[in-house]
């Protein structure tokens, strides 16, 4: 177990970070309106990912990246408001794919450490 450890932690100190990306339309009022990309950056070095307590601090902190990454409306309109719902759902969900990318490549990543 305490190699699995050391893989995982390797890995993360290896790769360091994980971003979290979104797509943000300024004004979702026309379909005209410029969309701005925000990309965040979410420091993992210091979490144990493969404890449940490091897993679910990991989760806390892409949550709020994606929160931080997409803009939420000034006035509370349906439309807008399930457009900023889904910004935050398909920022995580492009974290934690990027999560889950680097997941086969933990073996070989500490095997090029050695």
């Amino acid at each position: 177990m305490k190699r699995n450890y050391a893989m995982r932690i390797s890995i993360v100190t290896v790769l360091a970070a994980v971003a979290v990306s979104a797509a943000v339309p300024a004004a979702a009022d026309t379909a005209a309106d410029p969309i701005e990309s925000f990309s965040v950056t979410v420091g993992v070095g210091d979490l144990d990912v493969a404890t449940p307590a490091g897993a679910a601090a990991l989760d806390k902190r892409v949550e709020a990246a994606a929160s931080d990454a997409c803009r939420k409306p000034d006035i509370r309109q349906l439309k807008l408001m399930e457009a900023w719902e889904e910004c935050k759902s398909a920022a995580k969900a492009r974290a934690l794919e990027q999560i889950s990318i680097l997941e086969p490549y933990e073996s070989l990543a500490l095997a090029s450490l050695f």
